[in-house]
């Protein structure tokens, strides 16, 4: 059963300029005058998603350096980029889609909304240009079609780290599906419907509007469906006072939880309760032991004074595809772009990656991890289970065309 709660916002339109972004590289001295090769982000920048923003263009940053080995430049050719801000809102996402397509851009990237991911899509088919996905997670951007790739998970890939969870249950439970009411939530209604009811399970569903600011009434909702597992999806800044609400009404107390650890900010959200939940996380930054990983948070020190957080290393796998773009397409050849990125493995900080060629799926790592109090009070994120690329790849979407 699917239910909505509330009504869905209404976008309005804000204006954006577009803005050019160094990201603090530039182009080795003495290096060979080549025409440069102009990159465009629309993501947001202000919003309830501008925190995560921020992590992945930091990993943006690192993943150029690493990729370019520092030069910023691929076979001569300088990488331009350009970040714009869309403020979560589609019209304007779209609108700034558009200008880059008219000032030329060949390759285009972000964004952190899912919603609006899935609304750009069409607009690379359409323009013929080279549209890499952000850690926007929906199912539906893979095999949007053949001129869009993600450079992140997707919704069946959390649920599936979760399988182990629900399973370990028992069958016969109760399983409530908690998101927001847009792409990103209503992707895991369906995932966890088909994964769960697989299971023995029965799965309903409460959508809340993003515009929503009083949790109240969704706790109340919670506390009277009486589930035995509350599948809790949620991104953005409105985590901490859901959070708070569920509290209030017990709901912590009474369902067994089971989500997605967010970024580092919000470990705290749940108090105590959280140390007892069944978390799964597309990336802990302590848990992969490879070379990139290892650059990755040498590099987060030394720049940021801080450690990688939830989508840093997505933003590091989009500068890898980015540059792995240009180095089999020169930057302007969208087909040969297109063809270098489908099959290619590649070694990222979470471990090994493919993009599979059938429907662009990033097929990739996940975890399984349990927050622990630290000696200081801090909540710290301990990984109990690495599942591989292998299983919790998505099933293959139908092949794309155009």
């Amino acid at each position: 059963m699917k239910r909505k709660f509330g009504r869905a916002a209404t976008p309005v339109a804000v204006a954006t300029a577009m803005i050019g972004l160094t990201l603090g590289l530039g182009a080795p001295s003495g290096a060979a005058k080549a025409s440069p090769v102009k990159v465009g982000i629309v993501t947001e920048k202000t919003g309830i998603f501008s925190a995560y923003t921020q992590e992945w263009l930091q990993g943006v940053n690192i993943g150029l350096k690493y990729a370019t080995k520092g030069t910023n430049a691929v076979n001569g050719h300088p990488i331009h980029l350009s970040v714009v801000d869309d403020a979560d809102n589609p019209t304007t996402a779209a609108t700034d889609f558009n200008s880059f397509v008219g000032s030329g851009y060949k390759i285009i990237g972000g964004t952190v909304d899912s919603g609006i991911a899935t609304e750009l899509a069409p607009l690379a088919q359409k323009n013929k240009v080279l549209y890499i996905s952000g850690p926007a997670a929906a199912d539906q951007v893979t095999g949007a079609n053949r001129y869009t790739f993600r450079s992140g998970r997707q919704t069946y890939q959390d649920v599936t780290a979760a399988k182990g969870y629900v399973k370990a249950l028992g069958s016969g439970k109760t399983v409530l599906v908690l998101a927001q009411d847009f792409a990103f939530g209503q992707s895991y209604v369906t995932d966890c419907t088909q994964a769960f009811t697989a299971l023995g399970d029965k799965v309903t569903s409460l959508l809340v509007p993003l515009t929503t600011t009083d949790f109240t009434p969704t706790a109340l909702q919670v506390q009277a469906d009486h589930p035995d597992i509350v599948f809790l999806a949620w991104a953005g800044a409105t985590g901490a006072p859901l959070a708070q609400a569920l509290d209030q009404q017990g709901i912590f107390g009474t369902s067994k939880v089971i989500t997605g650890l967010a970024n580092t900010a919000t470990y705290q959200f749940y108090g105590t309760a959280g140390l007892k939940f069944n978390y799964i996380s597309l990336y802990n930054w302590q848990s992969p032991h490879n070379a990139v990983n290892t650059y990755l948070v040498q590099q987060m020190r030394r720049q940021y004074k801080a450690y990688p957080d939830l989508f840093t290393a997505d933003g590091f796998v989009w500068a890898q595809m980015v540059v792995r773009a240009i180095q089999t397409g020169q930057g302007s050849n969208v087909a040969k772009m297109i063809k270098g990125l489908e099959g290619w493995k590649f070694l990222a900080p979470k471990g090994p990656q493919q993009i599979r060629a059938a429907d662009h799926a990033m097929l990739q790592p996940m975890f399984q991890v349990q927050l622990v109090a630290s000696v200081t009070g801090a909540y710290l994120p301990v990984t109990l289970q690495t599942l591989t690329a292998a299983q919790t790849a998505p099933p293959v979407s139908a092949h794309f065309g155009g």
